[in-house]
């Protein structure tokens, strides 16, 4: 079983160093018989550099390398693994699940073939869904001001998109908000240091290429978009868990994931949690009926 971690700032809260919700997401499945897998992905827990946010490639690797190494360790300690792997993660972990659902089904992991897919509010359309989302009220203010502010510093050091924090980002924040993201800060400590809207976060120019995508811009939000567009193999159960409530990932992220999937032949099931479910809720609730509907051991 591997749980994919939703979005981590802070390197020291992943999974291979902190007692969190991750930790105790794997023990879950670890009580249900399964060898539970809570990979960091690269530049979080003690992994050197900066964390690659939303860099769909780099964490599907991750996640790879994790099962790898879990397969080789597997004997000395006793254990066998069977060749079916359940996939799950929570928001930048669902769009980071649905990446590996397919990393697997395509071969990617010799040995291992994918069982089941359960992704919780993922971001899988971040043109169509998430983006608009953030100017038209689904993603709440300050979210969308942290999430956009990640996601840019994150993006300009594999796809160069500004050559001065001051191009993107008005006044203070273009001094601070680069080294806010350097992996040592909690998003509780981030917060705090930036604006509440994205109007006061982003120069004008921005502000427009954000409604308007195009260029380099255009191309990092495609190469981490639309993760559900593939063909699972037969007989791989799909659920995907959204809430109505959510207000970090939309849940039209969820309706085109399921949309793209059924286009490739896949009968993905989508559960609601409702909408009095926040983005966190919407995790609390499915976290029960994924470990409960895991496939037969045997």
């Amino acid at each position: 079983m591997v749980h994919a971690h939703g979005t981590l700032a802070y390197r020291g809260y992943a999974p291979s160093v902190a007692d969190g919700p991750d930790r105790t997401a794997t023990a879950v499945y670890a009580a249900a018989g399964r060898a539970a897998l809570a990979p960091d992905y690269l530049g979080l827990g003690t992994g050197p550099g900066r964390h690659p946010y939303m860099d769909a490639r780099s964490a599907t690797t991750a996640s790879l390398d994790l099962l790898r190494a879990a397969r080789t360790a597997a004997p000395g300690l006793g254990a066998h693994l069977g060749r079916t792997v359940s996939v799950t993660g929570f928001s930048q972990g669902g769009q980071v699940a649905m990446a590996l659902g397919r990393a697997l089904t395509d071969g990617a992991a010799p040995g291992s073939r994918l069982g089941t897919l359960a992704p919780v509010a993922g971001p899988y359309d971040l043109l169509g869904s998430e983006l608009p989302g953030m100017f038209d009220g689904r993603v709440g203010p300050r979210s969308a001001v942290f999430y956009l502010a990640f996601f840019l510093t994150a993006q300009n050091r594999l796809h160069p998109l500004y050559d001065h924090p001051a191009q993107v980002f008005r006044a203070p924040y273009a001094d601070r908000v680069e080294a806010l993201f350097d992996g040592d800060h909690p998003a509780e400590d981030i917060a705090g240091k930036l604006p509440d809207r994205i109007e006061d976060l982003l120069t004008d120019t921005w502000l427009d290429k954000l409604h308007h995508p195009t260029g380099a811009l255009r191309d990092a939000l495609r190469l981490n978009d639309r993760t559900c567009d593939w063909r699972p193999a037969p007989g791989v159960r799909i659920t995907l868990y959204t809430a109505t409530g959510d207000r970090d990932v939309p849940l039209a992220n969820t309706r085109t994931c399921a949309r793209d999937l059924r286009g490739h032949g896949a009968a993905p099931r989508v559960v609601d949690q409702g909408a009095d479910a926040d983005h966190s809720t919407s995790f609390r609730r499915s976290q029960p009926e994924i470990s409960r509907t895991l496939p037969a051991l045997g």
